[in-house]
């Protein structure tokens, strides 16, 4: 989600996500953009396989992370999602759920310029510049329920408040309506 930056130096603590398939793992990455065509995976948060619905992936030992980075998913070559490699046009039948602005399900102010690139996750050393030029790849409008849950470094050095700083959209109001999305679409395919 390339419009969709942490806005200061942090650390992260958790990733919440809706989950919408239980088979399968997905990584969920923080992105460094150096240069035009030029970025670096900083870390990489595996989402293992779960029931379908909200979870909480809890990060053992925070991770660093700098304003201007951005989060991604990807998902192995063994598996994964196969509406993000193209092989189906369901935009919502992955694991970590998310809505095109042709769903109407999502407010079109909770989008974000998300880079979608046919590449698995296998193709994303950490710390290796990456030019994402070398694979195919096309700018979407794309809202994810995910959200990283990230404590500033100042509050760490200053205080001995926590304060939960949220990236991403208005995940509440967005989960509940993807989840009453998917509860419609199950009503009406049982029929």
């Amino acid at each position: 989600m390339l419009s969709n930056q942490v806005t200061c130096d942090s650390t992260l603590r958790q990733i919440v996500y809706f989950r919408g398939a239980p088979d399968g793992t997905a990584f969920a990455g923080v992105w460094r953009q150096l240069a035009e065509d030029e970025y670096v995976l900083k870390h990489r948060i595996a989402l293992p396989p779960a029931t379908i619905g909200i979870h909480r992936v809890d990060v053992p030992d925070p991770l660093p992370v700098e304003r201007g980075d951005f989060l991604g998913i990807h998902y192995p070559r063994d598996g994964g999602d196969i509406a993000v490699r193209g092989d189906a046009p369901a935009p919502s039948s992955g694991i970590v759920v998310h809505s095109i602005p042709e769903d109407g399900v999502v407010d079109s102010e909770h989008f974000y310029q998300t880079l979608v690139v046919d590449a698995v996750d296998e193709d994303f050393p950490t710390d290796r510049t990456i030019r994402l030029s070398s694979f195919n790849s096309r700018l979407e409008s794309r809202a994810f329920a995910l959200q990283a849950i990230l404590v500033p470094e100042s509050l760490g050095r200053f205080s001995r408040l926590k304060k939960r700083f949220w990236i991403g959209f208005h995940t509440a109001t967005v989960v509940l309506l993807l989840l009453l999305f998917f509860l419609l679409l199950g009503a009406i395919s049982a029929k």
